[in-house]
C-alpha cells in the first residue's frame, strides 16, 4: 500500500549532442531561472515586488551561494558551457514536495516558503549523492520553483573534468538524496534518540547490572529463571557462537526473544508501552514522508530487531560469565561417565548460582525485615 509521499525525486540525464543541440545545457539553465517559474500569478506588480524583495527571491543557487548576481550567473553559464564542450553529461533532478507535508514540517507557513531550509536540504542531498557516486569533479546549481501545484527544486549537475561515460546513477544514491532531504527538513533525531536511549541506556543497562538466576528471581520469577536455564543448557559447544546473530544461535533466537519479552514484562511494562507508542509515531512519519508502507514496516522491524539483538547479547554475556565459573570448577576434574558428568554439570550450575545469590542475600533479607517492620508499625497504629 502506498500513499502520497512527502518527497519525490525524479532524475534523468542528457549527453552532449550534435551542433543542433549545442545550446541545450545553457537553455536548461535559462528554463529553470525563468521569471514565470518563480511565481505562478504572473502579475507585473507582484512580480516586481517579488524581484525587488531579495529575502523572497529564488533564482539560481549553488553549493556556496543562495543567490547569484549577474557576474556569478555568467560564470555558471560558462562552467556549464565548457563542461558540455568537454563531453560532460548533464544530470537533471527534480525534488518535488507535497505542500501539505511542507506545512507539517513548518517549511510552508501561511503560504510563505522557508527557502533557506529548502536550499540547505538540497545541498545536503546533492553533496551526499555526489560523495556516494564519487563524482569528485561535479558542479551543480539549483532553483526553487512555484509554477506547479507542488513546490519543487530543479538541480542541474555537470562534471568539469574526469567525465564519466555513463549517466545512470545507483538507485541507492537517489534514495540517499531523498532521505537527506526528508531528514534535513523534518529532523527526527531527538525522537529517534529516545527510542535508542530506551533500548541501550535503560533496558540493556538494567539487564547488564542484574543477573537473572538470583535468589529473588527464583522466588518471585521462577519462570524467568527456568527460561534462562533451558537456553543455557542448549547453547552450542563452540562458545564463539554465543552471539545473538551467529548462525549457531539461530535455533535459540526465538527462546531468547521470549526471555526478553518476559524480562520486559516484569521490569519495563509501562516503559515498553511508551516505547511502542513512540515507535509507531516514527513508522507513521516514514510512511507519510516516503509514501511507502513497506519501507515504514522495515523501519519498525529494524528497531525491534535492535532491541532483541542487544538484549539477547546481554543475556548471552551473562551466560558466558556463568560458563567461566563452571570452567574454573571443572579444572578440578570432570567425571567421564555421562550420568556422572551430567550430575557434575548440574552441581556446578547450582554452585555458580549460589555464588551469585550470596551477593543478593543481604539485600533480600533487608527487604523482608523492612516489610516486617512496616507491618509491626501498622499493627501498633491500629492497636492490634
Amino acid at each position: 500500500m502506498r500513499e502520497t509521499p512527502g518527497v519525490v525525486i525524479k532524475s534523468k540525464f542528457k549527453v552532449p549532442g550534435t551542433k543542433k543541440k549545442s545550446r541545450r545545457y545553457t537553455t536548461y539553465l535559462d528554463y529553470i531561472n525563468r521569471p514565470d517559474a518563480k511565481d505562478s500569478r504572473e502579475q507585473f506588480e507582484t512580480y516586481h515586488d517579488y524581484m525587488e524583495d531579495e529575502t523572497k527571491s529564488s533564482g539560481l543557487f549553488t553549493r556556496e551561494d543562495n543567490r547569484l548576481n549577474d557576474e556569478k550567473r555568467r560564470a555558471v553559464r560558462d562552467i556549464f558551457k565548457h563542461a558540455q564542450e568537454n563531453g560532460s553529461i548533464l544530470w537533471q533532478d527534480v525534488i518535488s514536495f507535497d505542500n501539505a507535508w511542507l506545512r507539517e514540517t513548518g517549511v510552508l507557513l501561511d503560504d510563505i516558503v522557508d527557502e533557506k531550509r529548502l536550499i540547505q536540504a538540497t545541498r545536503n542531498a546533492v553533496d551526499s549523492m555526489l560523495q556516494k557516486e564519487k563524482m569528485v569533479h561535479a558542479y551543480w546549481t539549483g532553483a526553487v520553483h512555484y509554477n506547479t501545484d507542488n513546490i519543487h527544486v530543479h538541480v542541474a549537475i555537470v562534471e568539469t573534468s574526469h567525465m564519466r561515460e555513463r549517466g545512470k546513477r545507483k538507485p541507492k544514491s537517489i534514495e540517499l538524496m531523498k532521505s537527506k532531504v526528508i531528514h534535513s527538513l523534518a529532523d527526527r533525531t531527538k525522537e529517534q534518540e529516545k527510542l535508542n536511549a530506551f533500548i541501550r541506556d535503560e533496558l540493556v543497562a538494567h539487564k547488564r547490572n542484574r543477573k537473572i538466576p538470583t535468589l529473588p528471581n527464583r522466588i518471585l520469577h521462577p519462570e524467568l529463571v527456568r527460561q534462562f536455564k533451558v537456553i543455557y543448557e542448549r547453547l552450542p559447544e563452540d562458545k564463539r557462537q554465543w552471539r545473538y546473530n551467529m548462525n549457531g544461535m539461530q535455533p535459540l533466537r526465538e527462546s531468547l526473544d521470549r526471555l526478553t519479552d518476559h524480562y520486559i514484562d516484569i521490569h519495563f511494562k509501562s516503559e515498553f508501552l511508551a516505547f511502542n507508542e513512540k515507535l509507531e509515531q516514527e513508522v507513521s512519519f516514514h510512511r507519510r514522508s516516503y509514501g511507502d508502507t513497506e519501507k515504514a514496516e522495515r523501519y519498525r522491524t529494524t528497531k525491534r530487531q535492535d532491541l532483541y539483538t542487544r538484549m539477547g547479547n546481554s543475556i548471552l554475556s551473562e551466560m558466558r560469565d556463568l560458563s567461566k565459573e563452571q570452567t574454573i570448577v571443572e579444572k578440578n576434574g570432570a567425571p567421564k561417565h555421562p550420568v556422572r558428568r551430567a550430575f557434575k554439570q548440574q552441581k556446578i550450575f547450582n554452585e555458580s548460582l549460589y555464588r551469585i545469590e550470596r551477593h543478593m542475600n543481604d539485600e533480600f533479607e533487608h527487604l523482608k525485615n523492612q516489610r516486617a517492620f512496616e507491618q509491626l508499625e501498622r499493627d501498633i497504629e491500629y492497636g492490634k
